[in-house]
């Protein structure tokens, strides 16, 4: 499976899948398929697949290296020349209790409610754009979480970018290998400090893919640097932005004050980064 990177036809046996429990077409297909060893395994349109047992690793991953990166800034406090006591009162105790500029993450291109259930553990309102609401709804019994994220306030869903609110995203997670033009409409909701996520071809299966989604990042952001999951390494993704830097700017003191996590942790974010000596030395690699 890993060697030839397809959902080919003898998926069912690289899986040691038991029976399908469930098929839905719509926009997308799902196929739900059970096994022993791996729990449940979700096949989207033929060619991405989601496995129940791994689920929590990628979730954790991509949505704590962006988050712990994001810069924290404090909302600007009441002019005490332009202010009566009694607001001035009431503004100190709400700034006493939430002093910083909150932020928004945008998750599009798939599936995996997950990545939102990850992203409230630092309160960031997060809009989940996708329009096939059969196939999203299909999920519930895969997704460990998911009538915990579509009930929490700090969600929204949008069928299509267009339903979006007219503002500005700290964080964009893409679920598919976005192209020159998707990236160029998504840039358009960013900041300079915001930060785009996204999965990469594997350099060592698809070279020339690969270095090609590099090339189109390049295009648009300053620093460009791929990463993997320690030791579940054979997905690759994409840091990118006008100004964070994955380690530079990374808020150890975020990452230690995150709660119920399986996977992800500080040591786990420092070698996600960790290149070999070929990939490191690539002119393609804006760090």
């Amino acid at each position: 499976m890993w060697l030839n990177r397809q959902i080919g036809k003898n998926f069912r046996e690289e899986y040691a899948i038991k029976d399908k429990i469930l098929d839905v077409r719509s926009e997308h297909i799902l196929e739900l398929f059970r096994t022993d060893a791996l729990g449940q395994i979700a096949l989207f349109d033929e060619s991405e697949v989601l496995v129940e047992k791994f689920l929590h690793i990628e979730s954790e991953l991509v949505a704590h290296i962006g988050a712990c990166c994001i810069q924290e800034r404090l909302q600007t406090p009441p002019n005490p020349l332009t202010t009566d006591k009694a607001n001035t009162q009431s503004s100190n105790q709400a700034i006493a209790h939430n002093s910083l500029i909150p932020h928004n993450a945008l998750i599009v291109g798939g599936f995996n409610l997950e990545i939102a259930y990850q992203l409230f553990k630092h309160d960031m309102h997060t809009f989940f754009v996708q329009s096939d609401s059969k196939v999203l709804d299909s999920l519930i019994s895969f997704l460990p979480h998911f009538k915990e994220v579509r009930e929490n306030p700090l969600f929204t869903h949008c069928a299509k970018m267009i339903d979006l609110p007219i503002q500005k995203y700290s964080l964009i997670i893409h679920n598919r290998t976005p192209n020159p033009h998707e990236i160029d409409a998504l840039i358009r909701l960013m900041q300079e400090e915001s930060i785009f996520i996204a999965p990469l071809p594997h350099p060592l299966f698809e070279e020339a893919e690969f270095e090609i989604s590099l090339k189109d990042f390049g295009k648009f952001f300053s620093i460009v640097m791929p990463f993997f999951a320690p030791i579940f390494s054979h997905k690759a993704f994409v840091f990118a932005s006008k100004r964070i830097h994955p380690l530079a700017d990374f808020w150890l003191q975020k990452c230690d004050m995150i709660e119920n996590l399986a996977y992800y942790n500080a040591d786990i974010h420092e070698a996600a980064f960790a290149l070999s000596t070929n990939l490191a030395s690539t002119n393609l690699i804006k760090s």
